[in-house]
């Protein structure tokens, strides 16, 4: 680093150290207002009233906010009544529904701590996490759930088991009585509850990860690390009273449970849906606000183009036209309005005035575009959000691209959920930097380091990303080996990913530090950057790159068969059901052809980084067979061990 970065650097460092303590002050003003996140649930949701809160049409659960606050209150009496008291570990194993947040902040309102781990969870699993939380209730979804996890019950020190939903179950040789909803509520109403003080600095949820290797890990948060979040929210994502929200995540996730809380305590209406009729309520509820995850974002995407081209080709071909002629006015426009500085090259200048024509060229288009065909097009796909967030992972830059185009207010945030969750976040009402993650939340530090040497580096160069703030989680429950590994003695949480800082403190990711595929001769490679452009593909459903310890890269593509049955290059391989790993010369060239094509779109890309070896896979990587985690995260060690007899012939020297 020459002498001009380093005190370019200092100054950065300087100016926001200073920004981070007036923050904090802030944070803390917050956090010492409410005291704990129960007690901000229960002020904020007072104020609404008879204001709809929940629809859940699935799980037949119709609540306004001054029902929802009844229920909370009548449920924690029940669950004092029968012994829960401050410390008290309470496992709620569910899917997102209606009723979920009566149960958790009944919990916390007894001063007790939510263990939260979805009802689709392995058994086994869920066992583990029984016994490692120390949970001395199990609040379960419903009799399916109960049926699955009967045999282990009387092995867990329970008081008792509650049932969300359902009533009739078997209890034969249970140890432990057994509660519905309902009862919990009844008794709840016959008792008196008494007041808990809960501090802020008191453990509030265990949230149990997925993770692609091993047991979960249960990361302790506070009601600090909790409330600290709320403040950046309120002003990062700016939603209003009786808007209308989806609930479509799991519930156990942090990012989830954040925005959850959020639109409850904004006084939303929150719609409950399912993946399968996700498209159906995006119409019939017309939602202002939508948090989801990339895959349904890409899922969204993908069916707008199929059903145009299932309606009419004309029509596709008019719309795929409009999209593309739309990203380049955005693109033109950007490169537009760049400074030029005086050190600046005339060729930059001259390519700045050609932009410019272009802008002016298709910006009439994209006008016209914009207020005829995206319009009905969102209004027929439930599209008009005002706002919404993409989360739990990255987004690519072509369902970026395609959701600016269109007119979709899309922003991108990032967190773990170690960090409760959200470090940074692309402001609504901020400029929507497209392939950022945004900037830092309130009171949160960010700092990349050298993977080597873990010293700080300038703005632009990418290292590991480090984060110290309010959210930091306490710790992982009962590890602290684990928690040594990733938390420092000062506070500096390492996020196992790689980025890097833009001049205004706007975040950059590239990919995982574990993902880092290194070679035989020593290079690093990202494999999510290019990954990402092979997926630009319409013949490519998902890759994995592998190549560890190898001379050369190599990947494992799983096609889209959607886009092969249109494909004569493949239909006989599809139709004679033959399987798509084995040697087939035209498919096996369609996708050398795909892969040579798009990885080109792949910024600054390397020698070593080029695919030099696949294979093409039948089974799609999901989560029934082990492959992909709930947030539609690749398992990256769980492919390599299932194919790796596969990976060790692609690199094989008769292969090579």
């Amino acid at each position: 680093m020459n002498l001009f970065n380093l005190i370019e650097l200092e100054d950065k460092i300087e100016k926001r150290a200073g920004e981070i303590v007036g923050e904090l002050k802030e944070i803390d003003e917050f956090v010492n207002k409410y005291k704990n996140l129960s007690n901000y649930f229960k002020c904020k949701i007072s104020e609404y009233g008879d204001l709809e809160a929940v629809t859940d049409k699935y799980c037949k659960v119709e609540l306004n906010y001054r029902e929802l606050e009844e229920n909370i209150s009548n449920f924690a009496s029940g669950l004092q009544s029968l012994g829960i008291e401050k410390g008290s570990h309470v496992s709620i194993l569910t899917e997102n529904n209606g009723r979920f947040m009566i149960c958790e902040q009944a919990v916390l309102r007894c001063g007790g701590v939510a263990v939260l781990r979805g009802s689709n969870a392995p058994v086994d699993e869920l066992e583990y996490i029984a016994h490692n939380s120390d949970s001395s209730v199990l609040i379960l979804k419903d009799k399916i759930l109960f049926n699955k996890v009967k045999h282990f019950l009387n092995q867990c020190n329970l008081r008792f088991v509650v049932l969300m939903f359902d009533e009739d179950v078997d209890k034969d040789g249970l140890i432990c009585p057994v509660y519905t909803f309902d009862e919990i509520v009844e008794k709840g109403k016959n008792n008196q509850f008494y007041e808990v003080e809960i501090n802020p600095d008191d453990n509030a949820l265990i949230f149990y990860t997925s993770g692609t290797t091993g047991n979960p890990k249960g990361v302790l948060l506070t009601h600090k690390n909790l409330l600290s979040q709320y403040p950046s929210i309120v002003e990062g994502l700016d939603v209003n009273k009786g808007e209308k929200t989806l609930q479509i995540l799991p519930i156990w996730h942090t990012y989830e449970h954040i925005v959850q809380v959020y639109f409850f305590v904004s006084g939303c209406h929150l719609y409950f849906t399912t993946i399968a009729k996700l498209k159906d309520d995006l119409v019939k509820y017309d939602i202002d606000i939508l948090a989801s995850v990339p895959r349904i974002w890409e899922a969204i995407r993908l069916g707008v183009y199929q059903k145009l081209k299932q309606t009419s080709s004309l029509a596709y071909y008019i719309f795929d036209f409009a999209v593309k002629t739309s990203i380049n006015y955005k693109i033109h426009k950007m490169y537009a309005e760049r400074r030029i500085t005086n050190k600046q090259s005339r060729y930059k200048l001259r390519g700045r005035i050609y932009h410019k024509f272009m802008r002016a060229f298709t910006k009439p288009l994209h006008i016209l575009f914009t207020k005829t065909i995206y319009k009905k097009l969102k209004k027929a796909a439930g599209l008009n959000f005002r706002a919404t967030i993409s989360g739990g992972g990255a987004i690519t830059m072509k369902d970026e691209l395609f959701y600016d185009a269109i007119g979709v207010n899309l922003r991108v945030g990032y967190g773990l959920t170690e960090t409760s969750p959200v470090l940074t976040l692309r402001y609504v009402n901020d400029k929507n930097y497209l392939g950022s993650a945004g900037r830092p939340f309130k009171g949160t530090d960010i700092k990349i380091v050298d993977a080597q040497t873990m010293h700080p580096l300038g703005i632009f160069n990418k290292g590991i990303v480090m984060v110290k703030g309010p959210q930091v989680m306490k710790g992982y429950y009962k590890d602290e080996e684990a928690t040594k590994k990733v938390l420092s003695e000062d506070g500096w949480f390492n996020t196992g990913d790689l980025g890097w800082l833009t001049g205004d403190d706007n975040l950059v990711l590239v990919g995982r530090m574990k993902e880092t595929i290194v070679l035989s001769n020593g290079e690093n490679v990202e494999p999510v950057p290019i990954e990402e452009a092979c997926l630009g593909s319409p013949y490519i459903d998902q890759i994995v790159l592998v190549g560890q310890d190898e001379n050369s890269i190599g990947a494992l593509v799983v096609p889209s068969h959607e886009a092969l049955e249109k494909c004569s290059i493949a239909a006989k391989t599809l139709t004679s059901g033959k399987n798509l790993t084995i040697n087939n010369p035209n498919l096996r060239d369609l996708i050398k052809h795909e892969l040579n094509k798009y990885i080109k779109n792949k910024p600054n890309l390397k020698s070593f980084e080029a695919i030099k070896h696949f294979e093409v896979l039948k089974d799609t990587f999901n989560v029934d067979n082990g492959m992909m985690s709930n947030t539609a995260k690749i398992k990256r060690n769980n492919v390599f061990e299932t194919y790796k007899d596969i990976i060790s012939k692609m690199f094989s020297d008769k292969n090579k």
